[in-house]
């Protein structure tokens, strides 16, 4: 069956101006008719950027809410959110003027708030806090997904975040905001507003995905700039936008900043910055218009960017149905960092990404995954041929990547979910790799996890397959499903690294028990660090 995706979106837009008919439900239609089987040869056809990947989280309430050969020394995997009750997608920083200070974000799935954590002693024992679901106008939001964290020098955590409006589970609008803690959680200032609509739902517009980071290199000139990447979808146009903030993110100025005439400026997702070692800034994402990875540079902190340039041609589209998270689906994104020590390769940038295993062939769903790494020493405008990270050789998925630089001794440190120990690839571990020659090889891959996850769930996948996303379906599956099964694994996790200690951080079902993820995480040391 071959699927007009643009013909279906405009119909539906047209049709949501119509205020009897609920968008939730549109939504559903569209998603239903997406799931059935595409088999034209044209990828762009398959995944189109159609709809927030936050929607999991409504339809989840409401289907209602049933109750070292690797050079690397592995330490204790340590529950970071240690409470009842589903978490997924995860994100973590650390204080590089206080390196055993962390602070990490995960979406709670049946709650409202997103869930902030904070460590004071390496990652060793965690404390959690809800972070505030009020902006700085005092608006009251229905509900918080897409965590984002970072730590400036001055040890102030920053937590970007996506505000949602819904009334009877259908979208109403949504806020992009900032908040701020210096106290490890003790309190938070409101929401710093970088983009709000409470209208939005009316004319099918989403945002997505903020990412933040800071500017953390003390001769920098723009050091303690705060930055915020995300995108933004409007019908059939997409943009990436980038907020910046000179005053310790107590205002934000926003603007576009892809190339509206190059190809880009139509469906795109997961911006994601990074800073150089001088102040430079990048911003890579997925152009799913063009299935490639995208990244454009300010050296000015933000103030202006140049042309955007290709990191990688994609085979994946935009997402992937693999058996371990068949149900959300694998998003596909760039991960990037850049060398800020003192070392050999201090500038030099890096991406990892996820993409189908066999390059030759056009895009089959749910096709193996594997990772590819490439740098590029000219500030993002020409990239290494791609080279693959994991050692498997076993035919596993690889997914969901996150890429840190140590800025100490420069090594690169990744670490992603793995299929290898399932010959079903439905349970996953985490697994690490770390490169110490600038990203020309890395190390054998090191098992984190101590027990696998299964967020898996055949029965409701064989009936979405049947059915697509009905209400009568999303209920069968919040009945028959043990795993939080329409949020899975979210859409990415995180690293943070720091003087040859990295700190992986991910999602876990490992205990078994019904709609129990929990958010872990785990010190992975180099061999000669004491």
């Amino acid at each position: 069956m071959r699927v007009h995706y643009s013909r279906l979106r405009r119909a539906i837009l047209n049709i949501v101006s119509r205020p009897s008919i609920p968008f939730l439900f549109l939504l559903l239609i569209l998603v239903s008719v997406a799931s059935l089987p595409a088999h034209s040869s044209n990828p762009q056809q398959t995944s189109p950027y159609t709809e927030p990947r936050w929607m999991a989280k409504m339809r989840a309430n409401q289907a209602g809410t049933d109750s070292t050969s690797s050079g690397v020394k592995v330490f204790a995997n340590v529950d970071v959110s240690n409470e009842r009750g589903p978490q997924s997608e995860t994100f973590i920083a650390l204080d590089t003027q206080s390196p055993k200070t962390l602070a990490g974000g995960s979406n709670e799935i049946f709650r409202n708030p997103l869930r902030a954590y904070f460590s004071t002693n390496d990652g060793n024992s965690w404390v959690g806090a809800d972070l505030p679901l009020v902006d700085e106008e005092g608006t009251r939001w229905s509900f918080a997904s897409d965590p984002g964290v970072a730590v400036d020098t001055r040890g102030t955590i920053f937590f970007s975040q996506l505000l949602i409006s819904s009334v009877d589970n259908n979208f109403k609008g949504d806020a992009m905001i900032v908040n701020r803690t210096t106290d490890g959680g003790a309190s938070f200032s409101l929401g710093v507003i970088l983009k709000k609509d409470l209208n939005a739902g009316s004319f099918g517009r989403f945002e997505d995905k903020p990412f933040i980071t800071t500017d953390t290199n003390l001769s920098s000139p723009f050091r303690d700039n705060v930055y915020v990447a995300w995108d933004t979808i409007e019908g059939a146009n997409g943009k990436v936008n980038l907020a910046r903030s000179t005053d310790n993110g107590v205002t934000f100025t926003r603007q576009r900043i892809d190339d509206q005439n190059s190809g880009s400026g139509s469906n795109e997702i997961a911006a994601v910055p990074a800073v150089g070692p001088n102040g430079e800034l990048y911003v890579a994402w997925l152009d799913t218009l063009n299935t490639r990875l995208q990244i454009d540079r300010s050296f000015d902190g933000g103030v202006t960017f140049g042309r955007d340039s290709t990191v990688s041609e994609m085979v994946i589209p935009f997402d992937t149905g693999i058996p371990s998270i068949k149900v959300r689906r694998a998003l596909v994104y760039p991960a990037i960092d850049v060398d800020r020590s003192g070392g050999t390769h201090r500038g030099r940038l890096y991406c990892v990404w996820s993409d189908q295993a066999d390059q030759t062939q056009p895009f089959t769903d749910g096709a193996e995954m594997d990772l590819f790494f490439a740098f590029s020493d000219d500030n993002g405008l020409h990239w290494s041929a791609p080279i693959r990270v994991a050692d498997d050789g076993v035919g596993a998925d690889q997914f969901y990547p996150w890429l840190s630089v140590d800025p100490v001794d420069g090594s690169i440190n990744i670490s992603w979910y793995d299929t290898r120990n399932d010959p079903t690839r439905r349970k996953t571990d985490i697994y690490f790799a770390r490169s110490t020659d600038g990203g020309l090889t890395f190390g054998p891959n090191a098992r984190v996890t101590t027990a696998s996850t299964d967020e898996s769930c055949p029965v409701c996948e064989d009936l979405i397959a049947q059915t697509g996303f009905t209400l009568s379906t999303l209920r069968f599956c919040r009945r028959n499903c043990d795993a939080e099964i329409f949020n899975q694994y979210g859409d990415y996790t995180g690293i943070a690294s720091f003087g040859g200690v990295s700190h992986p951080i991910w999602t876990d079902r490992r205990t078994g028990e019904r709609l129990n993820e929990e958010i872990f995480t785990a010190s992975v040391k180099a061999s000669k660090t004491k």
